[in-house]
């Protein structure tokens, strides 16, 4: 599977697109689990994208390095 998108929702409803596992990372790192609202994991398999939904800042992180 590859990232297709993934989407950083913040407390303050600021939503963060990034569209690569380096860029999310960077961005999960830079931004405190406070300030973290939800995150939204667009995965595909070449056919069809599979979403993750996420509240846990280290399930995110886990997923993201498996893609």
């Amino acid at each position: 599977m590859d990232l297709h998108t993934c989407r950083i929702v913040l407390k303050n409803n600021q939503v963060l697109t990034c569209q690569s596992v380096e860029q999310s990372l960077g961005y999960l790192e830079d931004t405190s689990e406070s300030g973290i609202s939800m995150i939204e994991i667009d995965a595909t398999d070449g056919h069809q994208i599979h979403s993750y939904m996420s509240h846990s800042l280290e399930e995110s992180i886990e997923n993201l390095m498996n893609l």
